[in-house]
């Protein structure tokens, strides 16, 4: 997709020949819409003076037959709207999807909801506003029908229309910006109302709930005084709108009983011309009705253009041979996306295939930026991560992804069964190859228990443990056997036995060739490592075999997590503090004991 084209312009484009078959269906309908004021005008003009049942009953025949046909072309045109409705969503509801997950990993701010703004847009569609904007090109047609009636109808009917227009475009400029303010109101007030749905374990267990609803209250009373700025708004127009049409009509009635009193039209003329009147105004009194519907979709359409085109797609690259032999980290500065500074840096290291390194060091010390890096899920500023001597950056994405394993620190599995997590919602499940992950994994016996197995339903009311999730995300993160696993802290939520599956899987990946990153402060997981790497102040302090830099005291060093204190093994200095530091001489006796 090009960068200068956007996703959602291009689906609306798309929609151009149903859009000319509603104009051509509205064009008909609006020339049978005058089938009723010429019925008005020739019972009025010719059976009223002639008394001619024949001539009523063949006016009203035909006249009914044109209500059919109306109503028939009306029904195929409300039908042809809600599936280009459901065409526009479904075209663009996967890339927008894919552009949402853009911007979150890049680290934007979120903005406005993607799928609440497809859905608007599609109910704008099948909706009766645009039915009247098809209406309202063919207003003319009953101007002109009302001067060929007699000028001062159509000089009438045409200042009416001309007013009432003027009106919308005064609500337009009046309402948007309010409209703006309360859309970004509410989309505050619903972001706090996910995050404390999302983690409403957290706010129970910390007495949050009380001070997060007021919260959430004060926001949304600020969303509910914008949305009321913009509906009294609205509604004054509105009401303005009908009251203006109905003295119109009004208007209309009276200057054609004058004009048949003075004997320069008659009755007929004077009820065709009210009728068609209405008709006239009728789009635009609509219109102006729903036009807080109008700028809600606008806006939604702003926001899904401006979303697809600063996060649009990125180009197809050359499929690459699966990389088999190394992985090379040359790392001079690196961060979040939409980081002011550097986070990690420094980082230089080889492996080859099979090698398992576990990567240590305190709480911010940059291991899960670092983990985040080598998942391919960020790039760094300055530097490249290689596999088998190719940049990470120059695979496709999806590619790329296939051959990595990521287990991140917060486990999230989707809603669907526990096969298609692990299988990683694949649109075609190699049933094989889940099992085999989950083997892998040692959680076959575990899903096995399960009420349904691998169709077990997650997220329909049916709870895992941390543990149990830890284990499935495992079996997902080594689905297809990748050639890059990378564990944050896989073992945060797990017992001896989970721990003791998760050193196999380590190192049966480890068998396969696979090149494994442990982030980790336990000792436990050490066991199945032959790399270390340490990290303090998100600089690399140490790296090599797991014997050369742990050495003799590895329980006390990975339990304190201290890379200051496996440091000390390295050559070059140690400043007195660090050999004599209270804590850590705490930590040495409490673990001799």
């Amino acid at each position: 997709m090009s960068q200068t084209v956007s996703t959602v312009t291009s689906a609306w484009a798309a929609l151009r020949g149903g859009f000319v078959a509603i104009g051509f269906f509205s064009l008909i309908l609006n020339l049978l819409a005058l089938a009723g004021p010429l019925y008005m005008l020739q019972v009025y003009d010719r059976v009223l003076t002639s008394r001619n049942m024949d001539t009523l009953i063949a006016l009203s025949l035909l006249l009914g037959g044109v209500f059919v046909v109306t109503g028939l072309l009306d029904l195929i045109r409300m039908r042809i709207l809600t599936r280009l409705g459901a065409r526009f969503e479904l075209q663009i509801g996967g890339p927008i999807l894919e552009a949402a997950i853009r911007r979150r990993v890049q680290g934007s701010a979120p903005g406005t909801n993607p799928a609440a703004d497809v859905a608007g847009l599609r109910d704008f569609i099948a909706g009766p506003v645009l039915v009247a904007f098809f209406d309202a090109p063919w207003i003319p047609l009953y101007l002109g029908v009302l001067y060929v009636l007699h000028p001062y109808l159509g000089a009438l009917g045409l200042a009416g229309a001309l007013f009432l227009t003027l009106m919308a475009l005064i609500n337009n400029a009046r309402s948007a910006p309010a409209m703006r303010q309360a859309s970004d109101a509410r989309s505050r007030a619903d972001a706090l109302f996910a995050a404390s749905e999302q983690n409403g374990e957290l706010v129970q267990a910390m007495g949050m709930t009380g001070d997060l609803a007021r919260r959430w209250g004060a926001l949304q009373h600020d969303a509910h005084d914008w949305k009321t700025r913009v509906a009294d708004r609205v509604a004054s127009f509105s009401v303005m709108s009908k009251t203006t049409r109905m003295a119109l009509q009004s208007g209309m009635l009276g200057l054609g009983a004058a004009l048949a009193v003075s004997g320069q039209a008659t009755a007929g003329v004077m009820i065709a011309a009210t009728i068609v009147l209405a008709r006239a105004l009728a789009p635009i009194d609509q219109v102006i009705g729903q036009w807080r519907t109008l700028l809600a979709a606008r806006g939604s359409y702003k926001s899904l253009r401006a979303l697809s085109l600063s996060h649009p797609e990125p180009a197809r690259r050359l499929a690459l041979p699966r990389p088999q032999i190394s992985l090379n980290a040359t790392i001079a500065k690196a961060g979040p996306p939409m980081a002011q500074h550097a986070t990690i840096g420094g980082i230089d290291f080889v492996l080859k295939a099979g090698d398992v390194v576990a990567v240590i060091g305190h709480s911010g010390s940059g291991k899960s930026t670092l983990a985040r890096m080598l998942a391919g899920i960020w790039v760094p500023q300055r530097g490249a991560i290689r596999l088998d001597g190719t940049p990470m950056a120059k695979w496709d994405p999806e590619e790329l992804g296939k051959l990595i394993g990521y287990l991140p620190q917060d486990v999230q599995l989707f809603d669907g069964t526990i096969r298609d997590n692990i299988a990683r919602f694949s649109t075609a499940v190699d049933d094989t190859k889940v099992l085999a992950a989950a083997m892998a994994a040692d959680v076959h016996d575990l899903i096995s228990s399960l009420p349904d197995g691998y169709a077990t339903e997650i997220g329909s009311g049916f709870h895992l443990s941390g543990g149990q999730r830890q284990r499935i995300a495992l079996a997902r993160a080594l689905y297809d056997d990748p050639f890059i696993l990378v564990l944050d802290e896989p073992n945060s939520d797990l017992d001896a036995q989970g721990e003791l599956a998760l050193r196999n899987a380590i190192r049966g990946a480890s068998a396969r060739g696979a090149i494994t990153f442990v982030m980790t402060h336990r000792p436990s997981t050490l066991e199945a490592v032959n790399k270390v790497l340490t990290l303090s102040k998100g600089s690399q302090t140490g790296f090599g075999d797991k014997a050369d830099i742990l050495r003799p005291r590895q329980p006390e060093a990975v339990t304190t997590g201290a890379p200051a204190r496996i440091a000390a093994h390295q050559p070059g200095p140690q400043s007195p503090s660090q050999s004599q530091n209270p804590s850590q001489s705490h930590t040495q006796t409490g673990a001799q004991q």
